[in-house]
């Protein structure tokens, strides 16, 4: 692709989508982080092995509708050990999302997908299916192979975020 084609096409989603979507839909803009006695669902928050959560953790009945939190073109649509079965997209600015412990997928790798579209159903698949582990999407947002911190500005301002 050209470099003028990508700056114009990065340039043309940025003002149609300038924020990222919240992935699950709740009654209101309120939107809870999963609070249980296995971790926490904010992002950076330890883990074991001396890691750091890479995403956030949004609490969601099982089997909910997970949406495409902007345009982009699925990277891969699969399953991991820890993720479970997961979906990874890559945007026309430059970033990543990926949307994990799903109980199933609805697109393919290399399938361009729109903001807000259907790409899944919420689960407990990977290292989430422990029964005591309270149902949620695990909702990271990436560059190259860093992770950023969702609610610091790239999710629509519109979504209030809290702690269950």
């Amino acid at each position: 692709m050209l470099p003028g084609l990508v700056f114009y096409e990065r340039y043309s989603f940025d003002k149609k989508e300038p924020y990222y979507a919240v992935p699950v839909r709740s009654d209101s803009n309120v939107v809870k982080l999963r609070n249980d006695t296995y971790g926490k669902g904010y992002f950076g928050s330890s883990r074991n092995g001396n890691r750091t959560h890479a995403g956030v953790d949004l609490v969601a009945a099982l089997e909910s509708p997970v949406f495409a939190s902007k345009s982009g073109r699925v990277f891969f649509a699969g399953y991991d050990k820890g993720y479970g079965q997961y979906v990874e997209i890559s945007h026309p600015d430059g970033l990543s999302t990926r949307y994990a412990h799903l109980t199933n997928t609805q697109v393919k790798e290399g399938e361009w997908v729109n903001q807000n579209q259907l790409i899944g159903t919420s689960g407990k698949s990977g290292n989430a299916n422990d029964p005591r582990i309270i149902p949620h999407l695990h909702f990271e947002i990436r560059y190259k192979k860093y992770p950023l911190n969702p609610t610091k500005g790239l999710l629509d301002p519109r979504a209030i975020i809290q702690q269950r």
